[in-house]
C-alpha cells in the first residue's frame, strides 16, 4: 500500500525535480550567457597629417586637445596614427591627400584648402568666436562647401580669440599710413592683398625664408606670421620692432575624409565633434598662453614693441579685412557674399 503510494507520485517528483534544476541552471548562467553573446566593440585608427612638424608646439597641442579628448570619450575605441607634417606631406598637397584617403584627415590651412574647396580661405577674415561660428551656420556652411571636395569639416585649431592671428614684425618703425609706401614687406598668400592695400611693396616669401630676409635687410618686415611662429623659429634675434595691434583670424582648419567619416558609427562622430569643440576651446587658451611667452622672448631679445597710434591702428585693421575680402570677391563671388555676412556675425 504505501510502496503504491510513492510509486503513484515518483512521476511528479521526478518532474519537478528536473524542472527546478533547469530554473536555477538557467539564471545562475544567465550573466555568462550575456556575456558571450555580447560582441566586441570594433577599434578604428585614423591616420592623420599635418602641415605643421611633430616638434613644433602646435602639434603638441592638437595632441593635448584634440587626440587626448578622443580617445578618452571613446574609451580607447579611436586610435590615431600621425603620418608626419611636411617633411612626409607638403602643404600644398595635403588637401588632395585627405580628399583621395592617403590620410583620413588632416590639418591644413584654409586658403591651402580652396584648391579642392574653394572659398573657405575667408576663415581667415572671421570677426565672431569659434562658439559663434557653430551657432550662427558658418560652421554647416563650411562643411557644405567642403563636402563638394570630398572633405569633412572637423573645425578649427589654434584660434586666436583676440582676432590678431598675424603680427606686423618690422626693422624700420610706421606710425602713419604713409609711412607704409617705404617700405617692402614679405608676406606668404594670405597677407599679399593686405600688404599692398597698405601701400607696402609686397616680397613673396615662404615661412623658412623669413629670418634669412630680415637678416639680410632684402625686406623692411613681414606682414605674414604669426607671433609663436616667429619666435619658434628664432627670428626675434634680427627684429627690432613689433607693432600692434595683430589683425585677422587663424587660418589653419581641421578636415576629414568624406567616406572616413561616413563609414564611422555615429557615436564615434559624436565623439569625434565633443572633442574637436573642446579642441577650440583649449588651443585658444594654448594659443593665448604662447603669445604671452613670445612677447617675452622678444623683450629678451631687445625688440620694441609699439602700439600703433589709434587712426593708424584702426586703418591697419580695416584696410587688412577690406582688401582680403575683395581678394576673395574677385577669385569665388559665388560662395564669398554668404561667408561675409556669416563671418561678420549674420545668419
Amino acid at each position: 500500500m504505501k510502496h503504491s503510494f510513492l510509486g503513484r507520485y515518483i512521476p511528479f517528483l521526478m518532474f519537478f525535480s528536473l524542472s527546478f534544476s533547469l530554473f536555477f541552471l538557467i539564471n545562475s548562467t544567465e550573466p555568462v550567457y550575456a556575456q558571450q553573446t555580447t560582441q566586441k566593440q570594433e577599434q578604428f585608427t585614423l591616420n592623420y597629417a599635418s602641415f605643421f612638424p611633430s616638434s613644433h608646439p602646435e602639434w603638441a597641442a592638437f595632441n593635448k586637445g584634440f587626440i587626448s579628448k578622443a580617445v578618452e570619450l571613446s574609451k580607447g575605441r579611436l586610435a590615431f596614427r600621425f603620418r608626419g607634417g611636411p617633411e612626409t606631406i607638403a602643404l600644398v598637397d595635403l588637401p588632395k591627400s585627405t580628399q583621395s584617403g592617403i590620410v583620413d584627415f588632416s590639418i591644413c590651412l584654409a586658403g591651402v584648402a580652396e584648391t579642392v574647396a574653394p572659398g573657405v580661405g575667408a576663415t581667415i577674415l572671421s570677426r565672431i568666436s569659434v562658439a559663434e561660428e557653430r551657432q550662427n551656420g558658418t560652421y554647416d556652411f563650411m562643411e557644405q562647401l567642403l563636402n563638394k571636395g570630398g572633405l569633412h569639416y572637423m573645425g578649427r585649431h589654434s584660434p586666436a580669440n583676440d582676432l590678431q592671428f598675424f603680427n606686423l614684425f618690422l626693422n624700420k618703425k610706421v606710425e602713419r599710413p604713409e609711412d607704409f609706401k617705404k617700405l617692402r614687406i614679405g608676406t606668404a598668400t594670405a597677407a599679399r592683398a593686405l600688404t599692398e592695400a597698405w601701400g607696402a611693396a609686397p616680397v613673396n616669401l615662404q615661412l623658412t625664408d623669413y629670418y634669412t630676409a630680415m637678416e639680410r635687410n632684402t625686406v623692411d618686415g613681414v606682414s605674414g606670421s604669426t607671433l609663436s611662429n616667429w619666435v619658434s623659429s628664432g627670428c626675434q634675434t634680427v627684429t627690432k620692432y613689433l607693432a600692434l595691434p595683430g589683425y585677422l583670424q587663424s587660418s589653419v582648419v581641421v578636415m576629414m575624409n568624406l567616406n572616413t567619416w561616413k563609414k564611422l558609427p555615429q557615436d564615434l562622430k559624436q565623439v569625434i565633434n565633443e572633442a574637436m569643440i573642446y579642441n577650440e576651446k583649449i588651443s585658444g587658451e594654448i594659443w593665448a598662453e604662447d603669445k604671452i611667452k613670445g612677447m617675452q622672448k622678444l623683450k629678451e631679445a631687445k625688440v620694441e614693441i609699439y602700439n600703433l597710434p589709434p587712426n593708424t591702428a584702426k586703418w591697419l585693421v580695416e584696410t587688412a579685412y577690406n582688401a582680403t575680402w575683395e581678394y576673395q570677391q574677385k577669385r569665388f563671388p559665388d560662395v564669398t557674399p554668404k561667408m561675409k555676412v556669416l563671418l561678420s556675425g549674420g545668419k
